[in-house]
């Protein structure tokens, strides 16, 4: 599996004024290939106010750093039925992937931190399907993916939307696909057990998998025993032929690196093979 990491690990080293390209320089070093880019989380590669990424900045990334994969992160309500490609927020973050993209397709994943639990009628449903296919078809144009994370909606309801949408696309349903984060199973707080999700994916509607945990309620600064078994979403995830991405998103911590290379080392004695 190809390793990575989310920006967001390095929040506490870019409140201390880190350069971000200094913190992706040793992550190379260090052996990791892959980075996602998270709007809030980017330093100076992003913009004061609104925390919008710079494509212009971002855009010097791949020729410094070939060995590396990169795609861009941004929060915005994906699931309202009235989002459009004209949002601020998905218009530069799709800009972004398109100028960090270097030798792979322009990848964008949005996040949805707004939008929870409310009984969603099988209309809305339908109408956030095709609010969403309208975002895939935008970044289409760039020949990109667009990748959607499970955050804090229920499972069910997230999962019907996502194949909702993939069948408007036909043809093009590979370009939609799913960032699992079987942590976040857990904010929803509606019983669902990660590993039947898991079991029930296929490899290849997956773009990446996030790696993270959570000890009792709380995500924690290394991947380690907790709330999720990691040793069954790992023997799970090789039983459905996945060997995507695995991006670390643990929590920002002073000593980011050493908790890194213990969860690192944690998920290789649980049976994380090398990619």
């Amino acid at each position: 599996m190809l390793l990575g990491l989310v920006s967001n690990c390095w929040r506490t080293q870019l409140a201390g004024g880190a350069p971000l390209d200094e913190l992706i320089s040793e992550a190379h070093r260090r052996g990791y290939r892959a980075v996602e880019l998270r709007q809030t989380c980017l330093g100076s590669y992003e913009s004061g106010d609104d925390h919008l990424p710079l494509a212009d900045a971002l855009s010097d990334l791949p020729g410094r750093f070939p060995g590396i994969r990169f795609n861009v992160a941004v929060n915005m309500p994906f699931l309202n039925p009235q989002m459009t490609p004209d949002n601020p927020v998905f218009a530069a973050g799709k800009l972004a992937a398109q100028a960090v993209a270097g030798e792979y397709p322009p990848h964008l994943r949005l996040v949805d931190l707004k939008t929870t639990g409310r009984p969603w009628a099988e209309k809305f449903e339908e109408e956030v399907a095709t609010a969403i296919a309208r975002l895939t078809g935008s970044v289409l144009e760039i020949d990109g993916v667009l990748s959607v994370e499970n955050s804090r909606q229920p499972w069910k309801l997230f999962r019907e939307v996502l194949l909702a949408t993939r069948k408007q696309l036909g043809a093009d349903a590979a370009r939609l696909c799913l960032c699992f984060d079987p942590v976040n199973l857990l904010l929803a707080d509606d019983g669902t057990d990660p590993a039947e999700v898991t079991a029930s994916l296929s490899a290849d509607e997956l773009s990446m998998v996030h790696f993270k945990q959570r000890v009792n309620g709380q995500i924690h600064p290394a991947v380690r025993d907790g709330d999720v078994d990691w040793a069954k979403q790992i023997a799970l995830l090789k039983q459905i032929g996945y060997r995507g991405p695995g991006l670390f998103e643990v929590e920002s911590h002073k000593h980011v690196w050493e908790y890194l290379a213990g969860s690192t080392e944690y998920l290789r004695r649980l049976g994380l093979g090398s990619g």
